[in-house]
């Protein structure tokens, strides 16, 4: 057999191949994907309840603080109280309050620890990269916790300020590898390593798509507190142990730390539907090469054996 023959056959055993490593990569992807979904569907839920919650009680402690003195009971009352006067010193106005100088922003950078999930990873880094600009251009200084190695060792090689750094996140995480994270996190942001923080990663939408997003964690800013919070706790009449300033110390942190959790629970989903895309892309692509060759082959044998039968013809009419 001609050379180019079998150059073509092994190319095409060859991409077979790929092509089903690439499909089973796929599968692992989707299952993965699978479960990540179902354990952010529960998160989410899970935090929905202790954020509204929380928003009640501490609406309920706003109001009856401006209701002792005599204060408009409104919205710009609200806004521009300050928890200390509430609370007094302490996690609880901490982890709430707005510093009055923000000197220096954290940010938590999640990634992968891997390639071959598209274009998941350099999305992120380019973001961020445009956004460290932006707060050169500001004078504030950076502080990156990285989450993912690809991360990590992209910003150190970029000389860039690397507080922390963690690649043990599994591909399903669980809350127990993510409190090592979160616990450095707030435990940094209270001892004043930073002032707010921030954590920036890849939002699941769906299987197809995908978008960064940059939320801020520290200080808790998503709670609702007003008038109308504080009256639903009324209603439900909680039965608070042993006050409610004891019971915000201890779900103001808990808050904070599931809140980064489901972000890196959702950056994972997000990290296994862009694995998935890229692996079916390979897989078509695969297929599609393989059906190229074929036709490559193909037209080689017929070549081969019309000229085969041009030799033998000649031979015969050579003989007569």
């Amino acid at each position: 057999m001609p050379a180019s023959l079998l150059e073509l056959k092994k190319k095409i055993a060859s991409v077979k191949q790929t092509g089903k490593i690439t499909e089973a990569m796929r599968m692992v992807s989707a299952s993965k994907l699978n479960q990540t979904e179902k354990h952010d569907k529960g998160y989410s839920i899970y935090n929905d309840h202790i954020r509204q919650t929380l928003s009640r009680l501490v609406s309920s402690q706003v109001v009856e603080h401006l209701r002792e003195r005599n204060i408009v009971i409104d919205e710009s009352n609200i806004e521009s109280l300050d928890y200390t006067k509430v609370f007094g010193l302490g996690i609880t106005a901490d982890l709430i309050q707005q510093r009055k100088s923000i000197k220096s922003t954290g940010y938590i950078v999640i990634t992968g620890n891997r390639g071959l999930v598209g274009s998941y990873n350099s999305s992120v880094i380019k973001n961020m990269m445009s956004l460290f600009e932006d707060s050169k251009a500001e004078n504030k200084d950076v502080k990156i916790l990285a989450v993912g190695s690809v991360g990590a060792q992209f910003f150190k090689k970029n000389n860039l300020n690397v507080v922390y750094e963690n690649d043990n996140i599994s591909d399903v995480p669980t809350f127990d590898e993510a409190l090592p994270i979160v616990s450095t996190a707030i435990k940094m942001y209270m001892n004043g390593v930073f002032d707010e923080l921030y954590v920036c990663y890849t939002h699941h939408v769906n299987s197809l798509s995908s978008a960064f997003r940059v939320e801020k964690m520290l200080p808790i800013e998503d709670l609702d507190i007003g008038v109308k919070e504080a009256e639903a706790h009324k209603r439900l009449e909680y039965e608070i142990e042993p006050d409610i300033n004891t019971v915000l110390t201890t779900l103001l942190p808990q808050y904070a730390r599931s809140t980064i959790y489901g972000a890196i629970l959702d950056a994972k989903t997000a990290e296994h539907a862009s694995s998935m895309t890229a692996m079916q892309a390979a897989t078509d692509n695969a297929k599609d090469l393989v059906s190229n060759l074929t036709t490559k082959l193909n037209r080689a044998r017929q070549a081969q054996i019309t000229t085969e039968i041009t030799e033998i013809i000649s031979g015969a009419n050579a003989l007569e």
